[in-house]
Formats: C-alpha cells, sequence, structure tokens
C-alpha cells in the first residue's frame, strides 16, 4: 500500500494530465470557431480598390464560407457564374461585412444586361422612303428607255438619288457583336482581352466609368454570332451595336 503522501503526490501530478485531456476531447466547436480567422476586412478593401492579385494571395488561407464564396466570385471571369455566386452568399451564407459586396456587384451586372438590351438598334426604312425610292427607280428605267421625251426628261432625278438607295442597304443590316465583361479597372479590362485574344480579335471601349471587352468583327445575325462565340471558351453577351 502506498503512503498518504505518495498518494498526494500522484493525484496532484495527474490531475493538470485529465484537465487538458478532457478540454481537448470534449471541448465546444464554439471554441474552435472563436479561432477561425476573417478575412472580410481585407476583402472589402481588395475589391474596392480592384486589386485581384491581393486577393489571390489571400484565397488559400480563408476558411469561412462567405467569405470563400465572395472570393470565388470576385476572381472568375465568368460573369453569369460570379452572379450565382453572389446570390449563393446572400442566401445560404449572410454575413454582414460582405452582403454589400455581393449586392452591389449583381446590381451592376443588372444594369449592365439593361444597358445592353437597350442599346438601339439599326432603324429599317419605312414603307414610305421605300415606295420613293421605288418609284424613283422606276422613273429613271422611263426616262433611260425615252430619251427622245422632253417632259419625261425633266422629271428624270439626278444621279445622287442612287446614293440614299445604297445607304438604305446598309441600314438594313443588323450588326451585332460578343461582349465578354465590363470593368471599372481597364487594367483587369486589358487582362481578360488578352486571353480572349488567342481565339479571336478583341477590342476594350470605355463607356461611361465601365471598360467593355468585346470583339471586334461584327456579324449581320445573332445566330453567327453565336456561332462564332462557341469557339470561344468564355462567356459572352451578344447585343446590337451601332
Amino acid at each position: 500500500m502506498f503512503s498518504d503522501k505518495i498518494q498526494l503526490l500522484i493525484l496532484k501530478s495527474v490531475a493538470p494530465l485529465c484537465v487538458t485531456v478532457s478540454l481537448a476531447l470534449f471541448s465546444p466547436p464554439a471554441l474552435h470557431a472563436a479561432v477561425e480567422q476573417s478575412f472580410s476586412r481585407e476583402i472589402v478593401q481588395y475589391a474596392a480598390e480592384d486589386k485581384v492579385y491581393l486577393l489571390e494571395n489571400i484565397r488559400q488561407k480563408i476558411t469561412r464560407p462567405s467569405e470563400k464564396t465572395v472570393v470565388e466570385a470576385l476572381l472568375t471571369e465568368d460573369a453569369p457564374k460570379a452572379v450565382s455566386l453572389y446570390q449563393k452568399q446572400l442566401s445560404l451564407y449572410p454575413d454582414p461585412a460582405l452582403d454589400q459586396i455581393s449586392r452591389a456587384r449583381i446590381a451592376a451586372y443588372t444594369l449592365m444586361m439593361e444597358s445592353t438590351a437597350a442599346s438601339p438598334k439599326p432603324i429599317p426604312a419605312s414603307g414610305q422612303d421605300s415606295t420613293k425610292q421605288q418609284r424613283a427607280a422606276q422613273t429613271t428605267k422611263i426616262a433611260a428607255k425615252t430619251t427622245t421625251t422632253p417632259i419625261i426628261t425633266t422629271k428624270t432625278p439626278p444621279p445622287s438619288v442612287e446614293l440614299p438607295k445604297q445607304k438604305m442597304a446598309v441600314t438594313q443590316k443588323s450588326v451585332v457583336t460578343i461582349r465578354f465583361g465590363s470593368f471599372q479597372n481597364r487594367e483587369n479590362a486589358d487582362a481578360l482581352a488578352q486571353k480572349i485574344s488567342a481565339y479571336a480579335p478583341v477590342e476594350t471601349i470605355q463607356q461611361g466609368d465601365f471598360y467593355r471587352v468585346q470583339l471586334k468583327k461584327r456579324y449581320e445575325s445573332r445566330s453567327e454570332a453565336e456561332a462564332e462565340g462557341k469557339k470561344i471558351p468564355f462567356t459572352g453577351v451578344i447585343f446590337s451595336v451601332q
């Protein structure tokens, strides 16, 4: 049998070890969650400054679902996919620090789509103008056949009448192209344009506060543009141009 002193010494040595093991085994998940680092402040700052490379630097360190979803949306070059991720963050992982970013990006995309849909389309010649052109052409033919008749000769329109006819034929074409994204930062727009240029000629144009990345080529129909767009591994939007 151990003496009382030895038993007391053993208890004093074992007690701290038991407490440590108990905390490690039975500590609630909330203690681990409290240690989880948040990068929401950095995400808001880098998104406002449009610093993509800094978001890439912290991407692997992020563990919170709301932050991971927003960063993935900020880094993707597929606009519809980004909007889907922002909506996912708002519905599944609401976060007061990041909700404003998601709402603002969704609103900007919606505005771009509405402005694209509202782009002015070529206006075909009216029926009245077409009738006038046909009458002018018929008069010209009659004048050519009866050049000896003074009355008809005086009504023959000058050669310049043919110019509006040519212009009308041009405006009747439906001209469209493919747009791949809009950015407030010119460097990001040029970066996307450089990637797409490996597949087709592309241009970056400024409209207001945004830089639009789109193909240089123009198509006469949406079906022709859609067929060409399938050859490019980037998601774009077909819209009419002047």
